[in-house]
């Protein structure tokens, strides 16, 4: 039970990995704020929503558009309400709501404009860069601007939504307040057969190496979901193989997608036995 609004929202903060913003304003709009763990100086992708409540409580929404992440939060009920206040509060969070996700789509639109300039100025990528020689792959799509890597994502339709940059010490971050979710950073062959989707970039020009498949960099874990199921749509034949990390965050969103578009699951074997991780 907390009943400090800052205690309330730091600890939802915590739990979806960002920091909480030094201060509340109670109003009912949105704010934006710097994330200390996530943001580049100056960047401001924190924001939250904070309002009374009819029963007493101060509660809202807090996320990060760096992230694409966001989660409700509220402090300790106080008192019994009635369905009168029910409703009235349930209309200001739908409202608070409503303002957030005006907010993302503005941001989005401003962050893929931005993108396709970006990848625009962007040169071939350098075949010595340090992490490909580090991870031993090619650059193959990758382009580069200054000394990153710079991957370009782009929906089931082909616009671009985001751009991903890879430091030489394998440091990545993605261009704020582009849309992740559902997009890749796509290589190779058309989609005719088969396609692979997996995490991460390095992990994908390793796979596109040894098989030829066509690849989907999907980013995140979180993020398979949502991209094979555009694939499951658009290419209701091929056969789709989830290439999960190693980790159990990454086994469980590899399987969860898999069986959603009736996919084929791949996974790393560390324990130098050969398996048969499919199903």
């Amino acid at each position: 039970m907390i009943d400090d609004p800052l205690a309330s929202i730091s600890a939802v903060c915590e739990a979806i990995g960002i920091s909480p913003p030094d201060s509340l304003l109670v109003d009912s709009l949105v704010h934006r704020y710097h994330d200390r763990l996530n943001d580049k100086r100056g960047d401001r992708n924190g924001w939250y929503v904070a309002i009374h409540n009819p029963d007493g409580t101060t509660g809202g929404t807090v996320g990060s558009h760096k992230l694409q992440q966001s989660r409700n939060w509220c402090t300790s009920i106080t008192r019994t309400f009635t369905a009168a206040e029910k409703a009235e509060f349930a209309r200001k969070q739908a409202a608070a709501r409503a303002r957030a996700d005006a907010e993302r789509l503005r941001w989005q639109a401003e962050a893929l404009k931005k993108a396709a300039r970006l990848w625009l100025r962007s040169r071939p990528a350098d075949p010595a860069h340090p992490y490909t020689i580090r991870k031993g792959v090619q650059v193959h799509r990758a382009r580069q601007m200054g000394d990153s890597l710079v991957l370009d994502y782009r929906d089931i339709g082909g616009r671009i939504t985001t751009l991903q940059f890879i430091s030489p010490d394998g440091g990545k971050r993605f261009l704020s307040g582009g849309a992740v979710a559902g997009s890749s950073h796509r290589f190779g062959p058309k989609i005719t057969d088969a396609v692979i989707c997996c995490e991460g970039w390095a992990t994908g020009a390793t796979l596109h190496e040894a098989t030829g498949h066509p690849i989907c960099v999907c980013g995140s874990a979180g993020n398979l979901a949502p991209v094979a199921k555009g694939i499951r749509e658009k290419y209701p034949t091929a056969s789709i193989i989830i290439a999960g990390d190693a980790d159990p965050v990454g086994r469980k969103a590899a399987t969860d997608a898999a069986e959603m578009v009736n996919g084929i699951v791949c996974l790393p074997d560390f324990s130098g036995e050969v398996t048969d991780n499919g199903r």
